[in-house]
């Protein structure tokens, strides 16, 4: 060891161990009823524009579609189930799957090929899925997202 440096522990953590800089994630509703009858129009429209713009200039349309059309594909395997209950089986199945969206929005951030905002959004939807219904109205939101985005990306 060269003089005047401490040995570390071989297990301690490099780096900040407190904050880590991530996005927190803020718990979306998608309905206007307590009993997820009916999406919120509002979420496809007004709110799907604004993400839209947040993200618009700073993440081109091929990383949006990338995102998008893994998760659709993730969507038909979950879907595939004919009742209800193999559905929701299916999603617990493949939750993890789902759950790495955060991972990968934040490298995607890490590499400059998408912005903070994008991240942010990836996170509050993925924590918001909890059931079959939250699965199906984010994929609708995703949906009006990635149709205003084509709007407002540089490379339309």
């Amino acid at each position: 060891m060269a003089p005047g440096r401490q040995e570390r522990p071989r297990n301690e953590f490099r780096g900040n161990q407190g904050d880590t800089g991530l996005p927190k994630a803020n718990l979306i509703s998608y309905y206007i009823d307590p009993r997820k009858e009916s999406l919120d129009p509002k979420m496809v429209d007004e709110k799907a524009l604004d993400w839209a713009k947040a993200f618009g200039r700073e993440l081109k349309s091929t990383q949006l579609r990338r995102f998008y059309d893994e998760f659709k594909a993730i969507e038909r395997r979950i879907l595939t189930g004919e009742s209800l209950q193999v559905q929701e089986a299916n999603l617990q199945r493949d939750l993890a799957l789902i759950r790495l969206f955060k991972a990968k929005a934040v490298y995607a951030e890490k590499r400059k090929v998408s912005p903070r905002s994008f991240s942010q959004f990836i996170f509050d939807h993925v924590e918001s899925i909890r059931d079959i219904k939250d699965l199906k109205a984010f994929s609708r939101i995703f949906e009006a997202v990635v149709a205003f985005h084509r709007y407002f990306a540089e490379d339309n």
